[in-house]
C-alpha cells in the first residue's frame, strides 16, 4: 500500500519532535522548517533572516504543497496564513496550541482548512465560538510518552513545585506572593525554568530578597533531570493565566506529584476537582487538603488523580492516526 505523502510544515518542532519517527514510518514524509524570522527586525543580520524566511516560503512551499497529499502545519500561525490564501489539490489541516486562537485566528482563511486539531477540549471549544468553520475538528494527545515519566511512591518532600516559563502569564510572582503570606511554615518552594522575561523575572527575586523568603522559596533555573526535579515535590502547581494542555503538570501528575491548578479552561480536563483553585482562599484549602491526608490518603488520591489523567489523554487520538484517515 502506497504511503500517503504528508509535508509537515513547523518552525518549532518542541511539541512534535518525539513523534517523528512515528511520522517518518507511517507516511512518506518532508519537513519545511527553515530558519525562523525574528520578531523584531534590530540589525542587518536580522533583516536577512526575515528575507531567508520570506524566500523559502515562496520558493519551497508551492513545490511541497504540488507535491504533498497532505499540508500539516503543526502551529496556526504565518505558513498556515499564507497556505490558506493558495489553492492547491491537497488536504490543509493544523495543530492548534493555545496562543494562536488569541493571537492569530484572525489572520486565517479557516475554511479553506479542511481540519484543525487541537490540545484540549476546552480549545475546541473556543474555536468553535469564534466562528462558522466548515470543517473537522479534532481533540488530540500524543505531547508525552508515560513511559518516561514513571509512578514514584514517596514520602512526603515538604516541597511544592513550579515549572515552566519564568513569565507573567505563569503567574509566578503572584504565586510567589500568595506563597509569602499564607502560614505555611514547614513547606518551601522550587521554581524552576527559564527566564523568558528579565524585568519579570527581577521582580520575583527582588520581591523574594525583601520579604526574607529565602529559605522558603528557591530558584532552580533550567532543570536538566525532570524526573528527579518532580521527585523532589509533593505537589505540583500551575498559577496561569490561561493553557492549553501544561507540560509540567501532566509530567508532574504522572511521576506522583499532586496537581494544585488555578481554574484556567480546561483545567479540569487534567488535574482533579480537588486540586483546582479560583482565589488565595480555595488554594490554601488545597494545600491544606492535601497535607492533612494520612499516607493512606495522599498516595490513594495520587494515583487515582494520575491514572484518570493518563486514561483522559490516552484515549485520544495521535495526530498521525488522525492524519491516516484524511
Amino acid at each position: 500500500m502506497m504511503k500517503k505523502k504528508v509535508a509537515l510544515i513547523i518552525d518549532n518542532d518542541h511539541f512534535i519532535k518525539q513523534s517523528l519517527p512515528e511520522w517518518k514510518e507511517k507516511f512518506e514524509l518532508k519537513i519545511f522548517n527553515p530558519p525562523r524570522s525574528p520578531p523584531k527586525i534590530r540589525t542587518p543580520l536580522d533583516l536577512i533572516r526575515v528575507l531567508r524566511n520570506k524566500i523559502a516560503i515562496r520558493t519551497q512551499l508551492p513545490k511541497l504543497a504540488d507535491w504533498a497529499d497532505i499540508v500539516f502545519c503543526e502551529w496556526a500561525t504565518h505558513y498556515l496564513r499564507w497556505l490558506a490564501n493558495k489553492n492547491y489539490n491537497n488536504i490543509l489541516a493544523c495543530r492548534m496550541h493555545r496562543f494562536e486562537l488569541d493571537r492569530h485566528y484572525n489572520e486565517i482563511k479557516w475554511n479553506n482548512v479542511d481540519s484543525v486539531l487541537f490540545i484540549s477540549e476546552a480549545m475546541e471549544r473556543k474555536f468553535h465560538e469564534k466562528g462558522d468553520y466548515h470543517g473537522k475538528t479534532y481533540v488530540t494527545y500524543d505531547n508525552l510518552n508515560f513511559d518516561n515519566f514513571p509512578l514514584i511512591q514517596k514520602e512526603k518532600t515538604m516541597q511544592i513545585g513550579m515549572l515552566g516559563n519564568i513569565e507573567p502569564r505563569k503567574g509566578v510572582l503572584d504565586f510567589v506572593k500568595d506563597f509569602g503570606n499564607m502560614d505555611l511554615s514547614n513547606i518551601k518552594l522550587s521554581i524552576a525554568g527559564k527566564a523568558k522575561d528579565t524585568k519579570y523575572y527581577g521582580e520575583i527575586k527582588e520581591y523574594i530578597s525583601e520579604n526574607n523568603l529565602e529559605n522558603k522559596i528557591f530558584i532552580e533555573g533550567y532543570v536538566e533531570d525532570l524526573n528527579k526535579w518532580y521527585n523532589s515535590n509533593d505537589c505540583i502547581i500551575s498559577n496561569s493565566e490561561h493553557e492549553g494542555t501544561q507540560t509540567s503538570i501532566v509530567e508532574g501528575v504522572a511521576t506522583g506529584c499532586w496537581a494544585i491548578c488555578r481554574n484556567w479552561d480546561g483545567s479540569e480536563e487534567i488535574v482533579d476537582s480537588k486540586g483546582i483553585f479560583s482565589n488565595l482562599e480555595e488554594l490554601k484549602k488545597c494545600l491544606e487538603l492535601f497535607y492533612n491526608w494520612d499516607d493512606n490518603e495522599r498516595k490513594r488520591n495520587i494515583n487515582d488523580a494520575r491514572e484518570k489523567l493518563i486514561q483522559t489523554l490516552t484515549k485520544r487520538p495521535k495526530m498521525h492516526q488522525i492524519i491516516s484517515k484524511f
